[in-house]
């Protein structure tokens, strides 16, 4: 449910040759429907259906004639900012993950000084919003009841599978791990961008991760 899979949209893939790749890798390890979410970042990454959905289509079909059999849907990753905050206020439909979910991020420099209220509106438009890798954001490490209060307020936490594998360092690690033992993580996802990705969650198993993720309530994702 995040992933960058869609060729030269943002800073995943960068062709279809390697989404047709990673995709299979993902089929072998028993995927059955992947949903890619490209970045849409004012500024940066100016996504939008139009960028979307062609790219989706053309992934598709390689994928058909190739007869790799995976679902493969689109949605986006939105970053909580002025871009974002005007899509709402002008009521834009948001690309959504299983018809109601968007999926969120905050900047890795500072949290937006109205996330509050960015959520709340989302909510009142019928959504219901999910935070991407929280534990990667380290200005809340010193924080946790931001953490605590997302949760209680609705908002849906996805915490990343290479994070949990200590991808991203030590300090993320550990707060990924505190937010499973608290139980405030609602999805886990692999966010994967390239290969290495890939390799780092393909690597050995982590038996006690797995223990922790299924009595979290979580579908065990590692491969």
């Amino acid at each position: 449910m995040h992933s960058h899979l869609l060729a030269e949209l943002d800073d995943g893939v960068t062709s279809v040759d390697e989404a047709v790749g990673l995709v299979k890798q993902l089929a072998a390890a028993g995927y059955t429907k992947l949903v890619t979410t490209p970045h849409i970042i004012s500024g940066l990454y100016h996504n939008h259906a139009d960028t979307i959905f062609p790219a989706l289509d053309k992934l598709n079909l390689r994928l058909q004639q190739e007869g790799v059999k995976m679902e493969v849907e689109a949605a986006a990753e939105y970053m909580l900012d002025d871009y974002f905050e005007g899509l709402l206020a002008d009521g834009e439909p948001l690309l959504k993950i299983s018809n109601k979910y968007i999926l969120t991020e905050f900047s890795f420099v500072s949290k937006p000084f109205n996330y509050r209220e960015m959520f709340f509106n989302l909510k009142m438009a019928g959504y219901e919003p999910i935070l991407a890798h929280p534990e990667r954001f380290r200005y809340l490490h010193d924080d946790f009841d931001v953490y605590r209060e997302l949760h209680e307020t609705g908002v849906l936490l996805q915490v990343n599978l290479l994070s949990l594998k200590g991808h991203y360092g030590s300090s993320i690690q550990r707060v990924a791990l505190q937010l499973l033992k608290e139980k405030l993580v609602t999805f886990v996802g692999t966010d994967i961008h390239h290969q290495r990705h890939l390799d780092v969650l393909a690597g050995n198993r982590d038996t006690a991760l797995a223990t922790l993720l299924a009595e979290s309530g979580l579908q065990n994702h590692l491969l």
